[in-house]
């Protein structure tokens, strides 16, 4: 518990009195550290320096930062208890593509935090599942509820396949989830959507897809091909409410495919539920 404080200095661990709200760290080299607890941010100790970012680099990596050059060219890494660390740095490219940063001066260390969803717009939807987006602005808790949902879903009986890109769905150690994701539930790790929907929908035979954060018209075109397939999805999507986001040309796609469109308004709070067959909202 609270093992993202090994990534700090210790004397700046030492500043946070009550780890168990923090949501998110800003580390950056000359700066003072920041942490949020899910509103603004707070400066704590003192000026970081960039021995103090590459050492977070190096206990995030298990002192292996090459072996984790891969993630690292997405601009982020994963840490145990589902923690991800977003990175910005010099960027290095080869054959026209990023392949990875060196000269890393910023971190943001995401913390996440399971939340009972006691909303009975949310339970109406475990219990009659139809396809759901997730859809708020960063840092609003998409991944927590998505990882709610699905261990509800999975414990209900159905058979969850997981495609968890960035190892925040599961926060998987050597292949297990550390994150309670239900009893029913496969991941696939790192894989990029495409991939993970044709090989694990082939091989494993869900009743349910989910993954989290789609992104640009691929993406999209993804979630229809698994429909397609007789395959229900769970996912997320960053938007500042669910009719912003079909009002753009790539999105807009998803009206197609989508039955729920829940929007939050805070970390554990659902702002609306709107249900896209019947053109209402759930109260």
């Amino acid at each position: 518990m609270n093992d993202w404080l090994k990534l700090l200095p210790e004397d700046i661990a030492a500043c946070i009195q009550d780890p168990s709200g923090v949501t998110e760290i800003r580390l950056r080299a000359g700066k003072k550290t920041t942490v949020s607890r899910g509103g603004g941010y707070a400066a704590i100790g003192r000026a970081a320096t960039i021995e103090d970012v590459r050492g977070a680099l190096a206990v995030a990596t298990d002192r292996s930062v090459y072996a984790a050059e891969t993630l690292l060219a997405q601009g982020f890494l994963t840490y145990r208890g589902g923690v991800r660390i977003g990175v910005c740095g010099e960027c290095v490219y080869k054959g026209g593509k990023l392949s990875a940063y060196r000269e890393v001066s910023s971190l943001c260390i995401r913390i996440p935090h399971e939340v009972d969803f006691c909303d009975r717009r949310i339970e109406a939807i475990v219990n009659r599942f139809e396809n759901t987006l997730i859809v708020s602005p960063p840092g609003m808790g998409k991944t927590t509820l998505l990882r709610y949902m699905i261990k509800r879903l999975s414990d209900s009986g159905k058979n969850v396949l997981a495609i968890d890109e960035r190892n925040e769905i599961s926060a998987s150690v050597d292949g297990v989830p550390t994150c309670d994701v239900g009893a029913n539930t496969d991941i696939v790790l790192f894989a990029n959507k495409r991939d993970g929907y044709v090989e694990a929908i082939r091989a494993m035979r869900p009743d349910v897809l989910a993954t989290d954060e789609l992104f640009g018209k691929h993406e999209v075109e993804c979630i229809a091909d698994a429909v397609r397939c007789g395959v229900k999805v769970l996912a997320t999507a960053h938007s500042d409410g669910a009719a912003r986001l079909l009002a753009d040309p790539t999105y807009g796609a998803l009206a197609a495919t989508i039955r729920y469109f829940v929007t939050l308004s805070g970390k554990g709070v659902v702002a609306s539920v709107y249900d896209g067959a019947k053109k209402n909202c759930l109260l």
